[in-house]
């Protein structure tokens, strides 16, 4: 999904990561990203200290298969307020985001495409997410953790989709190492 190393990424796609939480992927089992409303899907990650999001970098990936056939697109996250009563370990930041507002319709766009697949035979959906990553003063220590919440309905709760993932896990050792400093209006 990311060529640089200094790119984080979250797999949503409840069968690519190990870390998603249990009780979360057994409630997002009926959520189908084909069909939902992408001004709903709403997405908080908590960086644990030492690490920031690029600005710009945030993006939200819908991809479809239908046999050999493969749709995808690639969509803007915009900065969002964090909703009150998320909660973050000391020294960590909790950052909101959503689909930016110019990518809305696009975002439906492909959707309908692929609602047209789904006439004609199986198509299976998928989200991911993908964060450009740098670090502040030292980086994230070694042991640091994440989390990543979803809610993807209006006004429906937020989700643990991971909570506190340690990031050399979620990342590789390698990809945690490379993350470059932050420029200074980050």
């Amino acid at each position: 999904m990311f060529r640089s190393p200094k790119a984080l990424a979250a797999s949503l796609a409840v069968a690519a990561c190990s870390a998603i939480v249990p009780s979360t992927a057994a409630r997002l089992a009926s959520f189908d990203p084909l069909t939902a409303d992408p001004a709903a899907i709403e997405l908080v990650v908590v960086l644990p200290p030492g690490l920031a999001v690029s600005p710009g970098s945030a993006r939200l990936e819908l991809s479809a298969v239908r046999g050999s056939e493969h749709r995808n697109g690639s969509f803007q996250l915009a900065d969002r307020a964090v909703a009150p009563g998320i909660e973050a370990p000391a020294g960590a930041i909790p950052r909101g985001f959503a689909i930016a507002e110019a990518d809305i319709a696009r975002m439906r766009a492909l959707q309908a495409e692929i609602a047209g697949w789904k006439a004609t035979g199986a198509a299976k959906g998928a989200l991911g997410l993908g964060i450009g990553g740098c670090a502040i003063g030292d980086g994230p220590a070694p042991d640091a953790v994440g989390s990543v919440l979803i809610r993807v309905r209006k006004d429906g709760p937020y989700l643990p989709l991971i909570e506190s993932g340690k990031l050399a896990d979620l990342l590789g050792a390698k990809v945690l190492a490379a993350i470059k400093p932050c420029q200074a209006a980050e």
